[in-house]
């Protein structure tokens, strides 16, 4: 008996040990693939995304890498750092899926990418830096930041084989690409690299001249133009097509593509929320407003809690994208406290008022601009623009509050409007001048003894001697102790 079962145990194990093999043979292939999205304003909060998704997609050894693209753009030095994070992918298959637009900070991530493959109704380009201003136009930047953009671009471009030139033209709206034929090869040069071939073959090797980007123009390429010029490798209609074209990479069907989608949690979305440059001039005009408010009012109340709140946030906010550091927010707490001397303990406005405002500025402006700085005219541009916006909002709060809000009524009830009189034997004394003794009025309630009255059109709390007055009374000041009313009723005849 026991002989037999040792026997049908081996013979178990034998039939497991012959299957098993088939099985593993026999289980579909698969292809890890991260698709990573690029949307909204390309900044350093979207920065920080991107790299943990791309160190997760090397843990994970994924076999290909897709970036989901469909941006206007946003801050070079971010778009810098995210095609640097994108070269580290190497050796791993790199994918641009520009879904609806990769323009100016897009193009450059694309770029960034080996392959480009675009959505049949999307477009590439228009990448020249430019810089917010006042105005209702964006101010172009100068020559040296538009020459050290066109470089990265091409640099770019040409380390994932793609034109260097269509890159560069991308940003300089003074470069002129001309496509020719030359030799059974399609060539995309400049004006100055065709007039030197022109010059050592000949005119008449170089044929079927077309300008594809004339001077003073910047390129933007739709989705056939870019495939008809071999930067995208293909265009597609959906993002079936799009994964169908990735699997055919790996010889697999799209069911054996092991798809993941990282996105981006909160506090990466609080980060891009904070450094928003709308939000990050709100923080700060919200912010000095409300200690403006915290000074004009005594004790520490709301408006201080909420300014503190507010600027505590443009720091955080920017500590957390690695924009500032505690040199920084210590340079501002300097301005601060300088400020504030020469507020409370100096008279008149001198030198720490000045320095207190010089250091606050600086504070703010290297805030806002990243270590090391990569472009530093159009970062320097952006926070001094930041700035100014939300000194203009503070400026033109502050002289509306100070003209306006001491007038109403809810100003009157939270601020103290009242001093203390020598003549009246230092009792304050905020009743206006025509309240006086032998004024007449009606009582606005019953008074026992105390209780409101109406003296023209203007409510005020009196008291009797003791006596109750009924409502609708007519009734007369008889004695006025500091901000006491005292009064009693008129009899009628």
């Amino acid at each position: 008996m026991k002989n037999n079962l040792r026997l049908l145990f081996f013979l178990c194990l034998s039939i497991s040990l012959l299957y098993l093999p088939c099985r593993i043979s026999c289980a579909p292939p698969q292809a890890t693939i991260y698709i990573i999205p690029i949307k909204g304003v390309i900044d350093l909060g979207l920065s920080a995304f991107i790299k943990r998704a791309v160190n997760e997609a090397k843990q994970n050894n994924a076999q290909a890498v897709i970036f989901e693209i469909d941006t206007f753009g946003g801050r070079v030095d971010a778009a810098d750092e995210i095609a640097n994070i994108l070269n580290g992918l190497s050796p791993i298959p790199t994918y641009a899926y520009v879904t609806n637009s990769a323009w100016s900070a897009g193009a450059l991530i694309a770029l960034a990418c080996k392959t480009i493959i675009m959505n049949k109704s999307s477009s590439i380009g228009s990448a020249e830096p430019r810089a917010i201003g006042f105005s209702t136009e964006q101010q172009t930047t100068d020559e040296k930041m538009i020459s050290a953009l066109r470089a990265k671009f091409k640099a770019t471009a040409e380390a994932n084989n793609h034109s260097g030139n269509l890159a560069q033209a991308m940003v300089d709206k003074d470069i002129t690409l001309i496509k020719v034929e030359f030799k059974k090869e399609t060539l995309i040069l400049t004006q100055e690299e065709l007039d030197k071939k022109k010059n050592q073959y000949g005119e008449i090797n170089l044929k079927d001249e077309t300008i594809i980007c004339p001077k003073d123009k910047l390129l933007n390429l739709t989705a056939d133009e870019a495939l008809d010029l071999k930067l995208a490798a293909s265009v597609v209609t959906s993002d079936k097509e799009f994964l169908s074209h990735v699997a055919e990479h790996f010889s697999l069907t799209t069911e054996q593509l092991n798809i993941l989608r990282p996105s981006p949690t909160w506090s990466e979305n609080l980060v891009r929320f904070l450094t928003h440059p709308i939000i990050s001039s709100l923080l700060l005009s919200l912010g000095f407003l409300g200690l403006f408010f915290e000074l004009k009012i005594p004790g520490w109340g709301v408006s201080g809690t909420l300014g503190a709140i507010f600027i505590v946030l443009f720091f955080w906010g920017h500590y957390l994208a690695g924009l500032a550091n505690w040199v920084d927010i210590l340079i501002v707490i300097t301005g601060i406290v300088f400020l504030f001397i020469e507020i409370f303990v100096t008279p008149g406005f001198g030198i720490a008022g000045v320095s207190g405002i010089i250091l606050i500025i600086t504070g703010l402006i290297l805030t806002m601009i990243k270590y090391p700085v990569t472009f530093p005219q159009l970062q320097l541009t952006n926070a001094v623009t930041t700035i100014a916006y939300a000194s203009a909002i503070v400026f033109a709060a502050m002289f509306f509050s100070l003209k306006y809000i001491p007038r109403t009524s809810l100003w009157k009830r939270i601020t103290l409007q009242t001093k203390e009189d020598k003549a009246l034997g230092f009792q304050i004394k905020s009743l206006p001048e025509d309240i006086n003794v032998g004024k007449i009025g009606l009582a606005k309630t019953m008074l026992r003894p105390s209780g409101r009255a109406l003296f023209d059109t203007r409510v005020f709390d009196v008291i009797t001697y003791g006596e109750f007055i009924a409502k609708d009374k007519k009734i007369q000041i008889t004695k006025l102790e500091g901000n006491k009313i005292f009064v009693e009723e008129i009899k009628e005849a």
